[in-house]
Order: C-alpha cells, then sequence, then structure tokens
C-alpha cells in the first residue's frame, strides 16, 4: 500500500477555493445585470401607458371638435337669422338624427332662458338649465366651450355633457346653441382605444373631477368624483405618471393626460403588470448567470482534475470492496479520501470473511424460507378445500338430523351416535379452520367402477334450480353405458358439478350450454362448453390455480372464492386425468375438456341422484313467532324451515331477495335469517331493502352464513344484524335467539 502524503489539506478548503472562484464574479454580473434591464424595462412601459393616455385625450380632442363643428354648422342657419324657431327646429330634428351620442339640441337665450328643445315635442313645457358654468364661459370668452358631466331636469335625468356654440350676430351674441351628448357616448371613446396588455382602467374626467366614462365598472363609477390624490395630482401638472390606489382600492400605476377642452384622460395598470419586467430581467440574469457559471467551472475543470483523480480511485475501490476484489487505492492530497482509502482497505478484509460467513447463512435461511413458502401454499390450499367443502353440506345435514329426532324417528342408538359423531365434525370442521398452519393436504379418494352417465345426471339435478334460474338453455349429450371409469362418485359429481355451475354463473341469461362426453382408445374425453365471457389468454393458464378468479362480489354468483377450478383440477389429477380450457376470448364462450382413463370391467353401481322428499310447512297458530328464512341453499333452507315450524314457529322461506320481498307482502316476520352469500343482492344488502319496505315494523335480524372470521362478525354487526350463526346451526342456540326477541303480534301474516 502506498504512503499517504504528508499534511494534505482539508477538503472543505479545496471545495471553498473552487465555490468562491467560480461564483463570486457570477454572482455580482447577475445582480448588476438585473437592477439594469429591470429600470429600463420599467421606464419603457410608463412610456407606453403614458403614451395610451396620450391618445385617449387626442381621441376625445376629436370627437369634441366633430360635435362643435356640426354644432357652429346649425348656429349658422337662415332659420335663425329670420327668428323662424320652427323652421329651426325642423333643421335641429334632422341633424340630431345623424349624431351618434346626442340626446337633444338646446337652444337658449344668452341669460340661459331655454327657447326650444329639439328632443321635446312642440309645445311641451321646457326644463331648466342643468349646467350653467359653461354657459357663463361662453357668454365670458364668446367662444364654443365643452361643460361639465351633469344630470339632466328631463323626465329621464340622464348623465350627459353639454357643449355650447355662441350664436354672433352683427358681433353680439344672440343666442347660445347646446347639443347634450349622453355619457354612453364618452364610454365609447374609451372603448374604442386600442388594446394594450398593461392597460387595465381608461377613464375620463371632466374638468370638475367628475368621472364621465370608465372602461371598468362604468355604472358605479360614472358621476362620482376622482380620488382627492387623482386630483391633486392631476391639477398640478399636464401629464405624468405615478403610483396610487383605484377606486376600487386596488395598487395601481395611473398615467394621465389633460384634452385641449380641460377634461383629463387616465390609463391605469396594475402594479404586478408593471413590475414585470423587473421578474422578467431577474430570469434573464438567472440565465445568464448559470451561463456564466458553465463557463466558470469550464475554466476551473483543471484544478478540479487532482479532486476528481483522487475520489474516482476512491470510488474505484468501494466498487472493487463490493465486487470482492482485491482492494487498491492510490494517494489523495485530500486528508479525508486519504483516510476514507485506508478505511477501505479495512473494509476488504473484514469483509472477506463475513462473506464466507453469510453464505453459509443464507443457505440455511433459503432452505427455510423454501418450506415455509410450501407449507403455506399447502395450508391455504387445504382451507380453502376445507371450507367450501364442508360447511354447506354439513348444514343440511345437521338440521335433517334433528328433524328426524323431532320426528321421532332418530330414538335408535346409532342415531345417538350419529348425531355425536356429526357433532364432533362440525367442532373438528370449525377448529381446522381456525388453524394458522397447515403443513401439507391430502384427498382421499373411495374408487369403485362407475358410468359416467351416473355422474353426470346427479350432477344435472343439482344444477338444475341454478339453470332454470338464468334460462339457459342445458344440451346433454351423454351417452347412458359404454363410458366407465374408476372413480369417486361424490368427488367425479363434485368436478361436473362445478364446471357447470362455473359455466351457468359465467354465461348471460339465456345464453346456451352443452355437455358432451364421448370415449377415446384409452380416455373417457367430458367436454362442457357455454357462449358466455370467455376466458382472456392471460388468465388461462392459471385458472386452475387456487384463488385465481376475476373481479367477483361478496355473493360469490360470479366466482365464488376461486377455488371450484382448483377442486376440479385436483380431483382430476388425482383421479389419474387432466382438464383443460381453450376460448377464443372474451365475450365468446368457453370449453373445459376432462379426460379421465377408461376403466376396462363393467360398473356394479350407477351413480343416481337420490329423490327430494317435499317438505311442506305446517299451519302454525296465529300467536307464533313469524321467521323468514332467506337461504340460496335449497335443502339447507327448506330443512331450516322445517325444524323451525316443528318447533312451534310460522315460517316463511325464500331462496334469493326476489323471493324474499315477495313474501313480505303477505307476511310480515318477527324475526329474519338471512345467508350472507346470497345471489345478486347479499344478505346484507336484502336486510336493508326488507327495512326500506317494512320502516318502523322491520324484523329482527339474524346472520346465517359459512362465513366465521372475525371480520365477517363485525360486518355483520355494522349491518344492524343482532346476532351472526355460522352453519351449520344449532337448534338450541337458534331457539334460543328467537324467543329472546319474541315480539308481540303484528297483525296478519
Amino acid at each position: 500500500m502506498a504512503q499517504r502524503p504528508r499534511d494534505p489539506l482539508p477538503l472543505r478548503w479545496h471545495l471553498v477555493r473552487l465555490v468562491l472562484g467560480t461564483l463570486l464574479p457570477v454572482t455580482a454580473f447577475a445582480c448588476g445585470l438585473f437592477f439594469f434591464l429591470a429600470r429600463a424595462e420599467r421606464e419603457a412601459t410608463e412610456r407606453r401607458v403614458l403614451t395610451s393616455a396620450r391618445a385617449l385625450a387626442d381621441a376625445f380632442d376629436s370627437e369634441m371638435e366633430s360635435s362643435l363643428h356640426t354644432l357652429e354648422a346649425l348656429a349658422a342657419s337662415a332659420w335663425l337669422d329670420a327668428s323662424d324657431l320652427e323652421g329651426f327646429r325642423t333643421q335641429c330634428t334632422r341633424v340630431l338624427k345623424t349624431q351618434r351620442g346626442w340626446l337633444t339640441v338646446i337652444l337658449l337665450s344668452p341669460d340661459g332662458v331655454p327657447l326650444l328643445n329639439a328632443g321635446l315635442p312642440p309645445g311641451s313645457p321646457l326644463p331648466a338649465l342643468a349646467e350653467s358654468e359653461s354657459l357663463a364661459r361662453v357668454r365670458d370668452t364668446l367662444r364654443p366651450v365643452v361643460g361639465d358631466l351633469a344630470r339632466g331636469r328631463g323626465e329621464k335625468k340622464q348623465l350627459a355633457v353639454p357643449i355650447r356654440v355662441p350664436v354672433l350676430r352683427d358681433g353680439e351674441l344672440r343666442y347660445v346653441l347646446t347639443a347634450v351628448i349622453s355619457a354612453a357616448a364618452f364610454h365609447e371613446v374609451v372603448g374604442r382605444q386600442d388594446s394594450d396588455d398593461v392597460e387595465w382602467t381608461r377613464t375620463l374626467v371632466d374638468t370638475r373631477g367628475v368621472v364621465a366614462a370608465r372602461t371598468r365598472d362604468p355604472a358605479r363609477f360614472v358621476g362620482q368624483s376622482a380620488t382627492v390624490p387623482f386630483l391633486q395630482r392631476t391639477r398640478g401638472a399636464f401629464e405624468g405618471v405615478y403610483a396610487d390606489l383605484s377606486m376600487e382600492g386596488e395598487p395601481v400605476y395611473a398615467a394621465f393626460s389633460h384634452s385641449a377642452y380641460g377634461w383629463t384622460t387616465t390609463v391605469v395598470s396594475p402594479r404586478r403588470v408593471l413590475d414585470a419586467p423587473a421578474r422578467r430581467s431577474l430570469l434573464a440574469g438567472g440565465l445568464l448567470g448559470l451561463a456564466m457559471l458553465l463557463l466558470s467551472a469550464a475554466g476551473a475543470w483543471a484544478f478540479s482534475r487532482r479532486i476528481g483523480r483522487s475520489i474516482s480511485s476512491a470510488a474505484d475501490a468501494a466498487d472493487a470492496l463490493a465486487s470482492g476484489a482485491p482492494v487498491r487505492v492510490e494517494p489523495s492530497e485530500v486528508r479525508e479520501l486519504a483516510r476514507l482509502n485506508e478505511a477501505l482497505v479495512r473494509s476488504g478484509r473484514l469483509l472477506e470473511a463475513q462473506e464466507r460467513e453469510r453464505e453459509a447463512h443464507l443457505e440455511v435461511a433459503e432452505a427455510a424460507r423454501a418450506e415455509a413458502i410450501a407449507a403455506t401454499q399447502a395450508k391455504d390450499a387445504f382451507l380453502a378445500m376445507l371450507g367450501h367443502e364442508l360447511r354447506n353440506p354439513l348444514a343440511p345435514i345437521v338440521s335433517s338430523l334433528e328433524l328426524l329426532r323431532l320426528r321421532g324417528l332418530a330414538q335408535t342408538p346409532e342415531h345417538e351416535v350419529i348425531r355425536r359423531q356429526l357433532s364432533h365434525v362440525v367442532r373438528l370442521v370449525d377448529d381446522l379452520l381456525d388453524l394458522a398452519r397447515i403443513v401439507r393436504g391430502q384427498m382421499s379418494l373411495h374408487q369403485a367402477p362407475l358410468e359416467l352417465s351416473a355422474v353426470v345426471t346427479r350432477a344435472v339435478e343439482v344444477v338444475a334450480p341454478l339453470v332454470e334460474k338464468r334460462q339457459h338453455t342445458l344440451e346433454v349429450a351423454v351417452p347412458s353405458t359404454g363410458l366407465t371409469v374408476l372413480g369417486d362418485p361424490d368427488r367425479l359429481t363434485q368436478v361436473v358439478t362445478n364446471l357447470l355451475t362455473n359455466a351457468t354463473k359465467y354465461t348471460p341469461p339465456g345464453g346456451r350450454l352443452q355437455m358432451r362426453a364421448e370415449s377415446g382408445a384409452d380416455e373417457v374425453v367430458l367436454t362442457v362448453t357455454d357462449d358466455g365471457e370467455g376466458v382472456e389468454p392471460e388468465l388461462a393458464g392459471r385458472i386452475f390455480t387456487p384463488f385465481v378468479q376475476g373481479p367477483r362480489s361478496v355473493d360469490r354468483g360470479a366466482g365464488g372464492l376461486g377455488i371450484g377450478l382448483a377442486l376440479v383440477h385436483s380431483v382430476v389429477t388425482a383421479h389419474g386425468g387432466r382438464v383443460a380450457v381453450h376460448s377464443e376470448g372474451p365475450g365468446k364462450g368457453s370449453t373445459f375438456t376432462v379426460w379421465l382413463p377408461r376403466h376396462a370391467a363393467p360398473p356394479e353401481h350407477l351413480a343416481g341422484a337420490s329423490p327430494t322428499k317435499d317438505v311442506r310447512p305446517s299451519e302454525a297458530p296465529s300467536t307464533a313467532l313469524r321467521v323468514l328464512v332467506v337461504d340460496d341453499n335449497v335443502d339447507a333452507a327448506e330443512a331450516l324451515a322445517d325444524l323451525l315450524e316443528m318447533s312451534g314457529y310460522t315460517v316463511a322461506m325464500a331462496h334469493d331477495h326476489r323471493q324474499a320481498l315477495q313474501r313480505l307482502d303477505t307476511f310480515t316476520p318477527d324475526v329474519a335469517i338471512l345467508d350472507i352469500g346470497l345471489p345478486e343482492v347479499d344478505g346484507y344488502g336484502l336486510a336493508a331493502l326488507i327495512r326500506e319496505r317494512l320502516g318502523a315494523a322491520s324484523p329482527t335480524f339474524a346472520a346465517l352464513t359459512g362465513y366465521g372470521q372475525h371480520e365477517d362478525r363485525r360486518r355483520s354487526e355494522a349491518a344492524g344484524f343482532h346476532h351472526h350463526f355460522v352453519k351449520p346451526v344449532q337448534l338450541a342456540d337458534l331457539v334460543a335467539f328467537l324467543e329472546s326477541h319474541r315480539r308481540p303480534h303484528r297483525g296478519a301474516a
């Protein structure tokens, strides 16, 4: 290792010299440039605004001169020479129609007595003079005069400005001819001026300081006196620009100029607009400073090369340390970098020893992680299968056994054994579903030779209610004999049922389902085809994985828990077969194909569907507690309804929200026992609909569901359910709940 140079300077001194050498000149230059540009931009903007004020004054003078010329021509009328006022009225009326903004023409005597008003019908009373100062100026100067803004004495009392010319005959003042111009005409004067990006408001003020026209909010300010600071500024100079507050109280810069007739024109701009050049100059100065900074950085490059080489050497040493290569460093003039190099060399030696130890630990940890992942996956698959397989069939079994007991058909010791063992199974299911870890799951099969048609018959009977409900057309083409397999009837029935159920759920109402079976050389092939939603290519490769499914709702009406097809795959694989899906894409339907090994020996038994006993509710006393049972599992609903009827309750039963709401037309329940996982509208939504229908007469609600986790119980409580029963429910617990919520009779059922 090379020796460190003696007494290297600290890194901070090198950085200070570099920063001072590059930034100080740039900063000084940028500051000077900023102030220079800001001042130049500000002066140019003020000149532009003042020019606009002058242009407005010139426009006002031009309008007044045009009106005065017209009035002077009218004053030279021969009708006045002949003192024929009626003829002069006719002439004034014609001229009045040609002048925009003129309200009327008035002929006055020298002492201000109205002699004629062209704006009034002949014979009408003539209003008194509204503004006399301009008349006095005409008498004194015998020259045309532009008056000040005044409110007329007529019926309309409009704001207007008089312009007056003397009518001289033989050097003597015989009349004063006046044209009254509306204030709106002056608004057109200020509005016709070219707009500027720095202008805000243009204003005309008469000789008394009264606002005669304004581009901004004229209805509010025309006729009012201008502000005192404005009057003081404008009376002390012919034109200028100064800072002020507008009549609205906004900070502005005002540019003013006087017209030849004594009026004042003002152009007002917000201060933020005139101050914008400073900001632009700051931006320009910043950009220029950045350019200078880059130039300075280029000049400092030679000085920084030494530091760069030292830092690069340290970086190379760090890279070597990270990759496990030997660490080599070069001498550095920077004290901190020299110490860093020494530390890197020491760290390299330590890491070599630690790396060997870490590798050993990683091997052990990776093996443990793989084992944990496998155990977690097995646990999740097992729990999902267990919950799906056992909870729903256990509910009607428990209820049916209780029915046998109530009917006196379960008095033998064998029934008691069944009851005890079934209760034990229920407890085991509850315990197993609460386990946090399942290392490995096993599926047991009870295989026997059977015809595939027997399995299909049982599955079709199970799915028939759902097919009928969704108005599907189901075509079954399965030979009754000749398709012998060695399998578990219940598990294979479950396979076909899940495939049909899946096709039904993902096919819109009125769709078409087809199930066909045929014999191959060594296999039996079963296909289930639908014209429903289809399967996306990305999903097709994972569709048989547990919990893989599209978006679903709580009713599981279109996808459930995502384990149905996973169960199909597991059962078919356990039978030595295989299953696959094919779809042309979304909206083009799908086809599920199952291949099972063909069995050569004839079946001993044909699997079929057991006849379903028709259980009818018995009549209950009118004073009995009325109970509404809603469950889409027909067997579970019927068994529970029979149990409650035999226990003395009046029961109504439904299998979805529509049937439940129809029952309310003739049956008002005291207690409603609702399955949460109902199709279309779940139990929570059905409870809300019942409350909306019955209002204050709503029943007490209890949930009866296969969902038994803490979150499920908390949700049902929040939804207003008084109890959360988990399938299968014990009759004693249910009766205790019903009796605790018995109410007085509320009317005919």
